[in-house]
Parts: structure tokens; sequence; C-alpha cells
């Protein structure tokens, strides 16, 4: 099922036997093919890194969670 979102395309394979995979495409390259373990990690590691600012932990979200483990 193809999921082309802007300059890149995501599509969920499944192929004989039920063996899933999710292939990534950006800019006309070449497929990469990951599990979907692999997917959603990176999936994860992109909306930390390049999502939007509200969703990134602050220094002080930090500094509370350190507080909180320190008792």
């Amino acid at each position: 099922m193809p999921q082309s979102i802007t300059s890149y395309s995501v599509e969920e394979r499944i192929l004989d036997g039920g063996t899933a995979w999710v292939a990534v495409r950006a800019r006309g390259a070449e497929w990469s093919w990951l599990t979907p373990a692999e997917a959603a990690d990176l999936g994860q590691q992109w909306v930390e890194r390049y999502g939007p600012r509200h969703s990134r932990p602050t220094a002080t979200d930090n500094e509370h969670r350190l507080l909180a483990t320190a008792d």
C-alpha cells in the first residue's frame, strides 16, 4: 500500500508466507527494506530528532525526571 509523503515513499509489503517488510524510498533512490520493528525504531528516532519542538524534552523536563528518580 504506497503512501507517498513529500519527497519519500513508504510501502508495507507482505511476501509469500506472510513475512512483512516496510520499504522506504527517498527522492528516487533505491528501496530500503526494513523489518516492521526496524521501521518503528527509525520512525521514533525521526520524531525525537526532527519532530515538532514541543514534542522534544527540554532540559527542565530532564532535570525534573532526574530529581524524581533521585529520591
